[in-house]
Order: C-alpha cells, then sequence, then structure tokens
C-alpha cells in the first residue's frame, strides 16, 4: 500500500512537472509570436536566441543561426578584448629616457587629454618636465586606417564616427561649450582667430581641413562636438600639445624606437574606460580597443590582422563564421548570428566574475537603456545597438526567481522608428521573465 502510495506521488508530480513545462513553453511561443506579429517589426528580419544558464537549456530561438548587422553589439566584443588583454590599467605609452630627453610613444591610449578622465599622467609629464620631449613613431607601419572599413564617408563631421589613430588627444573633437554671453570651445586652438557667434549653434567642419563654422541652426544642449583630422604623422597633435600643455622646449618628432631601457606609463583603469564605452555606446573608445588589443598582441597596429587573430583563437567555436569589420559597429560590414552572442556571452561568464560584467554592461533603466526595462520582473545588463533599419540588444537577464538567462534578438531591415521597436523587444523579454 505505501509502495502504491508512492507511486502516485511519483507520477503526479511528473504531470505537475510535465503540464509546468507545456505551460511555459506555451508562454514563451506567445510571447514569440507577439514579437514577429509586432506592427513596427513588419517585413523585417528577426533573430531570437534566448538561453537558460541555470539549467543549460534553450528556452526560445528563431533564426537564431541567421545573419544580421549586430551595429554596436560589436561592442561586446570589444569589450571582452579590453577585459581580458588590456589587463587592469590602459598600456598608453612607450617610456623612455636619458640625462637630455624623455622619448614617448603613444599606443593607441584614447584618455589622453579628454575631458572624461583627470587623470593625466603623460599630460603633467609633459607640462612640468625641462627635458626634450620626443614623440616617436612605431618601428613598423601602422596597417589602419583613420575611418574602419565600411564606414559612412559623409558623416565626417559627426560626433560619432571620430577618426582613429595611435597618438590621440581631446578625444580627436573639438567640444563647443553653450555660455551665457556665447560659447566656449575646446580646444581653442583650431578657432582662435575666429569671431565667435553670439549664440549657441551647430558646428561643422570642411571636409578636407581642420576649418570649423557655425551653422545657421541653433542648438539647446549643453555641448556640442565635432571630429578633427588628426593626420597620421603626428603633426596635428604636436601643434595641440604645444598650444595646450606649453612645454619647456618646441616637440620633437621621431621616426622609429630604439629604446632600450623603457617602460610602459599605464593611465585610467580599463574598467572604467570599457563602462563607458558600454554604457554610452562610444564609437571611438571601442575602435581605440580593438587597436590597444592589437598592439599588446601583435606588437603593432593593424585591425584586419587582429580580427582575423581573435575568431581563429578566442571566438574559434562560434556556431557560426562571423564577418567582424571594426571595433564599433559603425561598418556593416559587420554580420553575425544570435547564437554566436549567446557563445560570446557564455565566454565572457566562464572567463570574468559575472560582477564585474555587470558593472560594464548598460542596466536596464540606465544608461543607453534609460527609457526601457525599469519595471521588469528581474534585473537586465545588455548593449544596445542602433544602424539605419537596424536594431540589436544581447546581454544577461537575472530574473526575481533567480534564473539566469542570456539573450540576444536582433533586427534587421525595419522600416520604423526605433522606440517602437525597442519596446516589442521589451514587451517580449518582459514576458520571458515572467516564466522564469
Amino acid at each position: 500500500m505505501v509502495k502504491s502510495f508512492r507511486k502516485r506521488v511519483a507520477t503526479s508530480f511528473q504531470f505537475i512537472f510535465v503540464a509546468v513545462f507545456l505551460l511555459t513553453a506555451c508562454s514563451v511561443q506567445k510571447a514569440q509570436k507577439t514579437l514577429l506579429t509586432a506592427a513596427p517589426l513588419k517585413g523585417a528580419h528577426i533573430g531570437i536566441a534566448v538561453y537558460n544558464a541555470s539549467n543549460d537549456t534553450w528556452v526560445d530561438k528563431y533564426q537564431s543561426d541567421h545573419y544580421f548587422t549586430p551595429a554596436s553589439n560589436t561592442k561586446i566584443q570589444s569589450c571582452y578584448l579590453g577585459m581580458k588583454y588590456l589587463k587592469d590599467s590602459i598600456p598608453g605609452w612607450n617610456f623612455a629616457e636619458n640625462k637630455d630627453s624623455i622619448f614617448l610613444m603613444p599606443l593607441g591610449d584614447p584618455s589622453f587629454l579628454h575631458p572624461d578622465f583627470t587623470y593625466q599622467p603623460v599630460a603633467e609629464l609633459i607640462k612640468n618636465t625641462k627635458k626634450q620631449i620626443v614623440l616617436c613613431t612605431p618601428d613598423s607601419v601602422d596597417q589602419f586606417k583613420v575611418y574602419g572599413r565600411g564606414w559612412s564617408w559623409d558623416d565626417y563631421a559627426y560626433d560619432y564616427q571620430l577618426e582613429r589613430n595611435r597618438l590621440n588627444i581631446y578625444g580627436n573633437v573639438v567640444t563647443i561649450y553653450k555660455k551665457e554671453n556665447g560659447v566656449q570651445i575646446k580646444p581653442s586652438f583650431f578657432t582662435k582667430n575666429q569671431n565667435l557667434p553670439a549664440t549657441y549653434t551647430l558646428w561643422t567642419r570642411e571636409k578636407s581641413s581642420n576649418q570649423f563654422y557655425p551653422t545657421s541652426d541653433t542648438l539647446k544642449n549643453a555641448k556640442h562636438q565635432v571630429p578633427f583630422i588628426t593626420g597620421n604623422n603626428y603633426s596635428v597633435a604636436k601643434a595641440l600639445i604645444e598650444d595646450s600643455l606649453h612645454p619647456f622646449y618646441p616637440l620633437v618628432i621621431q621616426k622609429g624606437w630604439n629604446q632600450s631601457a623603457a617602460k610602459i606609463i599605464k593611465t585610467v583603469p580599463t574598467d572604467t574606460l570599457l563602462k563607458i564605452m558600454m554604457n554610452r555606446s562610444d564609437n571611438f573608445f571601442a575602435e581605440q580597443v580593438l587597436l590597444m588589443t592589437s598592439q599588446q598582441l601583435l606588437g603593432k597596429m593593424d585591425d584586419a590582422a587582429i580580427i582575423d587573430t581573435i575568431l581563429k583563437t578566442d571566438f574559434s567555436d562560434f556556431p557560426q563564421k562571423a564577418a567582424w569589420a571594426d571595433g564599433s559597429g559603425l561598418s556593416r560590414f559587420n554580420l553575425t548570428t544570435p547564437e554566436n552572442y549567446i557563445a560570446l556571452l557564455q565566454q565572457m561568464g566562464k572567463e570574468f566574475p559575472m560582477e564585474r560584467i555587470q558593472v560594464l554592461f548598460a542596466k536596464g533603466g540606465k544608461g543607453t537603456l534609460a527609457a526601457y526595462y525599469k519595471n521588469i520582473p528581474g534585473v537586465l545588463y545588455a548593449k544596445t545597438g542602433t544602424l539605419g533599419n537596424q536594431i540589436a540588444l544581447s546581454g544577461y537577464i537575472i530574473t526575481n526567481k533567480g534564473t539566469k538567462l542570456l539573450f540576444s534578438v536582433l533586427v534587421g531591415n525595419h522600416l520604423s522608428s526605433t522606440a517602437p521597436v525597442r519596446h516589442a523587444v521589451e514587451e517580449y523579454l518582459t514576458a520571458i521573465m515572467h516564466k522564469y
């Protein structure tokens, strides 16, 4: 009789488990159907991959092995590289000195005289020494262009498409600040001889020169930024350094690095830079992380070579072959799948503490997710991606029940505005969270 009772109890539990499983599966299918039929996504291509890392099972998949343009989800790759290869602090400059001179070779650090970073060890060195400062180029020629492969040629005056370089200064932008009596421009070097307008206006730049001028469009924002042409021979940076830091002697540019007793000057904490990169989707920081990784691993700055190296090593186990063109996601040559992002998120979770990842990724209701995922049954940490007609979101969810979900939703070729598409994805993921 006891045996019969136990059998009935076991059968009841099995029935309940199957019923719950079927109910959950139906709920997930309903959530998927709601997303796929949402009006803002009509005619769009949609890829979905949601993985339950708590019990190693797939929650949902739809065209998860199809290719999409990931836009700024590409920064997840760059974040991984920075976490793994740039160590605790950015390896900013090679440094050597003798009794008369200090030799500096930049290593791609984007923080030099950048307004986001108050710690400026190289700037202080240049300002305070009475030795000759010598800016050195690498022994071999860098193999990258100031613009990434596939970038839009006519976006040169927009603050999301800055030039990449070995020697960066002021974030490679001119910043126009709104003031009560007009505007303030930093660095002022490019506009010193101009009569600044009395009102705060949108500025722009000539395509082939560092000639800046205001337009007739008035802006209400506190500041506006326009990229400047950096050049590849340090000449622009030299002029800016001399104008801003007033070194004891004019700087000297020297070809090659032949200093034996050299050391590396580390600048800002790596995670500080990566957090800014991920939370405001900073294209410039992402590109420089890619180039700095190339410098550290290959001894040269070669974006194509470092991408090929990482695809054959760290990312060799991706389910599908990926096309990877830049560090930021500006290029439409980037193509990957939702399943690849699940694999990358899994890999990051294995190699780095989850607490570290959560600090770097944007949190629901914060950063680029400020308008989304504020009141959800859990916490979401993710990277957005936005490019013309392309929307992406990949990351981690910790539900209120303690379940850890990895997800990637990629949308291509939509004709709606951004917000309705993002809200449709938010509704889908929120429904998933309720079930887990």
